[in-house]
């Protein structure tokens, strides 16, 4: 159910959040609020100790700002670049489109993130989506691992987990 209230107004965290056993996420898109135009905007709640499965967006970059709370974004680029960013109320971070990411909650308060997304319908590949998708005989030529190493991981998308 959309919470527009007129042409230029959104009652965003008034909205139905996605709920998870480690925290909240609102999403403000083009399809829930028809002003965005080039641009989505999310919400993170996330519980002490909690994680935000890590994830892809094709079509978008990602501005993160903390908005209470200390965080660790982690993003992982090509040729396995790597940062491991730690951000505390006021910061700010960036993710390049297509660079696989996540958030960490490192506190022991609830953490709130604002995310601003470069497209007003992003797209998001969860890491356990990516994995699971790869079937177990292609696991195993890869990695040398059991083709049932990864059999287990559930399927459908974004997850929010942990939590102290």
């Amino acid at each position: 159910m959309s919470k527009q209230t007129g042409e230029n107004s959104f009652k965003f965290i008034s909205s139905e959040p996605k709920k998870f056993s480690g925290g909240s996420l609102w999403r403000a898109s083009a399809a829930n609020f028809s002003a965005l135009h080039g641009l989505a905007i999310q919400a993170l709640d996330l519980k002490a100790g909690a994680l935000r499965e890590p994830h892809v967006h094709p079509n978008a970059n990602q501005l993160d700002y903390c908005v209470s709370g200390h965080a660790r974004v982690g993003i992982v680029g090509p040729e396995g670049h790597r940062q491991y960013l730690d951000l505390a109320e006021g910061d700010i971070s960036f993710v390049p489109q297509g660079h696989l990411h996540w958030i960490e909650n490192l506190g022991k308060e609830p953490l709130r993130f604002l995310v601003v997304l470069s497209h007003e319908e992003p797209e998001t590949i969860e890491l356990s989506d990516m994995v699971g998708g790869v079937p177990g005989k292609t696991i195993h030529q890869l990695f040398g691992l059991p083709a049932e190493t990864f059999k287990d991981i559930p399927k459908g998308g974004l997850r929010i987990k942990g939590g102290l």
